[in-house]
């Protein structure tokens, strides 16, 4: 029977983790700005439409016409408020973003430190070691 043979990843250093989890926080921060953004913009929107609905009614524009309005005006309520509660989820997920930043930090950053630091040679040094 033959033995089942395991891939072992690819190593990496402390250096290129730490600048892997910081370039995805950044961008999980910088798309929760652009969704916060976006919800902001639908509510306005809707808000926007709704008016337009009660001035053309205002005006005597035919029925039909005003309550496609205001329905897409209900439409667009319903994307804002989904929109919002997608930025909520995201801004949940930039704070965890940033948490295993810091995480990443202060957990390995000690150890290099430590391992820089020590008189003693360590068993993977390299791993901590510059590019």
């Amino acid at each position: 029977m033959a033995k089942p043979t395991t891939k072992q990843a690819p190593s990496t250093t402390y250096i290129e983790m730490l600048r892997t989890v910081r370039a995805l926080a950044k961008e999980v921060r910088r798309a929760t700005d652009a969704h916060r953004t976006m919800a902001t913009a639908l509510t306005g929107e809707a808000k926007d439409t709704g008016r337009i609905a009660e001035q053309i009614g205002a005006l005597r524009v035919d029925t039909a016409t005003v309550a496609e309005t205001r329905e897409v005006s209900r439409i667009m309520q319903g994307l804002s408020q989904n929109a919002i509660a997608y930025a909520n989820a995201a801004d949940d997920a930039a704070r965890q973003a940033t948490a295993t930043e810091n995480t990443t930090v202060d957990h390995h950053g000690g150890i290099k430190q430590a391992a820089d630091s020590s008189p003693v040679p360590m068993a993977d040094k390299a791993w901590y070691a510059q590019e």
